[in-house]
């Protein structure tokens, strides 16, 4: 009698399942989805970091310098510079992140002691200790080819704590934002629809803009104390400074908020229970973490993940934090990035509008 009430359940449980259409193809989907961004974000080793050569010398031995990066995939030779001062403000705007130097009177020194310069934005940890470890492989193989001695000297731009913290901070703070307002918003509409309380809503004169705003406000103060938390933590425990204007970062932190209430109400909007609502937007955010350069360089990601990082906006929300956090850059460098969550709130919020509405328009049914 138990076996046939246990098999009982288990059919009456499997029907469910698949009778919910939406939570069985996240069911389906999620497990595929997650080993391929973790496969793709993890499976290869930092490459084609941007870089620009300046060749002083130009002789034989600095050439011999040069063909040795071009060889390896680490460094992308993008540029050739004229000046250091030049390949610096390259690097301060973000056009690369690596500069070597090959000094005038190189070759003629490499008896003595020949010396490389190596301008790094270390910004980005990972990259930065991989650029600088790829030279002095090449300048001690070339020395001993040479029987001289060649030297690389560091010279880092925006920081010198080689700390991964200072990468990392901005990223997390990002990643707060977007899970935060994903998850509380995803679950809103569709907790409202669980509880019955709906109903109640659609019979008042509330009109969807006035619903949306609501909540705006209600999950955007909530997720402002937990931002201010990050940054406070990080900073007072950790030693994370903001070297631009906290005004700009804070603006652009509400920005990327906002798109990213607008797209949990979406989802919210078109689930049929909580449960539905918060698979889908963690699993949204699982994606967006990783394929968003959090620990890696997008340069360094295969190019079908690359391209997918490109359609992800907590990737420009990242690449801006760091930029204002670390690089202490405004808002004339940040604005290209700016720009895009600025599109991203205003589509996510017209598109939770209209989702709404329908929803109002259709008395609350699926």
């Amino acid at each position: 009698m138990g076996n046939r009430e246990t098999l009982a359940v288990f059919v009456k449980e499997l029907k469910v399942v698949v009778r919910e259409k939406r939570l069985l193809a996240i069911l389906i989907m999620q497990p595929i989805i997650l080993i391929t961004v973790f496969g793709y974000a993890f499976s290869g080793e930092i490459k084609n970091v941007p870089a620009v050569i300046i060749d002083d010398d130009s002789s034989v031995a600095s050439k011999q310098i040069i063909s040795a990066i071009s060889s390896t995939e680490i460094l992308d030779l993008r540029y050739f510079a004229a000046t250091t001062s030049e390949a610096v403000e390259m690097i301060k705007r973000g056009d690369i992140q690596v500069a070597i130097h090959i000094p005038e009177g190189f070759a003629n020194d490499v008896l003595n002691k020949g010396k490389i310069e190596v301008f790094v934005d270390e910004s980005n940890f990972n990259v930065a200790i991989t650029a600088l470890n790829l030279i002095e492989r090449i300048s001690s193989s070339l020395s001993r080819e040479l029987n001289g001695g060649i030297s690389v000297e560091q010279r880092y731009i925006f920081t010198t704590k080689t700390r991964m913290i200072d990468f990392i901070a901005p990223a997390i703070i990002g990643v707060v934002i977007q899970m935060l307002g994903l998850i509380l918003s995803a679950s809103s509409i569709a907790r409202e629809r669980e509880e019955g309380t709906l109903e109640l809503i659609m019979a008042t004169p509330l009109r969807s803009v006035d619903l949306i705003a609501g909540k705006f406000l209600a999950i955007t103060g909530i997720i402002v104390v937990d931002i201010f938390n990050v940054m406070l933590i990080s900073h007072y425990l950790f030693n994370v400074e903001v070297r631009g204007s906290i005004l700009l970062l804070f603006a652009v932190q509400l920005l990327f908020l906002t798109g990213s209430i607008g797209l949990g109400l979406a989802i919210s909007a078109v689930s049929a229970t909580q449960l539905q609502g918060i698979q889908a937007s963690m699993l949204m955010a699982i994606v967006s973490i990783f394929l968003s350069g959090f620990f890696y360089p997008l340069e360094s990601m295969p190019e079908i993940a690359r391209l997918i990082a490109y359609f992800i906006p907590l990737t420009y929300a990242n690449i801006a934090f760091r930029n204002i956090m670390i690089k202490g850059n405004g808002l004339d460098v940040v604005y290209p990035y700016v720009g895009v969550l600025v599109f991203y709130t205003l589509l996510t919020t017209l598109l939770a509008t209209r989702l709404l509405r329908r929803k109002i328009s259709t008395g609350g049914g699926s």
